[in-house]
């Protein structure tokens, strides 16, 4: 399935692989959404979101991959960890802790390095329980991460004097930050999973579909409707 270009966000793909303009004719695939013009004004609210990401954390995983362990060297650490093997481990971390800072920065502001290793603690300790066939080590991670984010922002709720006052935007950034954060909430649990796991943690539409069990046409018409979501509410601020 093609995956948008966030740098050319001029057309997408169907599930023959075709690639069509956002303001063309025809139907999105699964989900029978028409393409229009709303779908370019779509757009903006990629370079939004692939801006904040690009200023909150390192690159994603997929422009570092030669760099680090190589395209088939995640299963052969994931095996390699199960049997507790720490290095390599250690290997997964180095690996995949820029996307996970990167969701848990957005999400949290200041604290998100302790959210990236509660992540990867619960990580190690649920390693003897993960199974490649029910998700790609990707999203398996993901997944606790997002369940380690949800308690802490929980917690600082909890542990927040009344007298203390709310995270306030003090710089371009934190603004566009929070207006995103604040706007992706409101979304559809579904649309708001696959907007997080593709535009900070760098997730493909097959990971996606692979975790979902969804095809990665659904998938794609997930992603679609929720970023036209986003523009309207961005629209109305």
């Amino acid at each position: 399935m093609y995956a948008p270009d966030t740098r050319r966000p001029c057309a997408v793909g169907n599930q023959a692989g075709e690639s069509r303009p956002l303001s063309g004719p025809g139907l999105l695939s699964e989900g029978r959404l028409a393409y229009s013009s709303t779908m370019a004004e779509a757009a903006s609210t990629v370079h939004r979101l692939s801006a904040v990401a690009e200023r909150i954390g390192p690159p994603p995983v997929r422009e570092r991959r030669a760099g680090l362990v190589g395209v088939d060297g995640v299963p052969s650490l994931v095996e390699r960890s199960r049997g507790g093997d720490r290095d390599a481990f250690a290997e997964l971390y180095r690996f995949f802790h820029a996307p996970i800072f990167r969701l848990a920065r957005f999400r949290l502001g200041p604290g998100a390095e302790d959210a990236v290793s509660e992540t990867f603690l619960r990580a190690w300790r649920a390693l003897p329980r993960y199974r490649s066939t029910v998700a790609p080590f990707g999203a398996w991670l993901y997944g606790i991460a997002r369940h380690v984010v949800a308690d802490q922002r929980k917690a600082m709720r909890r542990e927040e004097p009344r007298s203390t006052l709310p995270e306030r935007a003090s710089d371009p950034t934190t603004v566009e930050r929070l207006t995103l954060m604040r706007a992706i909430e409101r979304l559809p649990r579904a649309q708001r999973y696959v907007i997080e796991a593709k535009f900070l943690v760098g997730l493909t539409n097959a990971e996606l579909a692979a975790a979902l069990g969804k095809s990665t046409g659904a998938i794609n018409a997930l992603q679609w409707r929720g970023l036209r979501a986003l523009q309207r509410m961005l629209e109305d601020r």
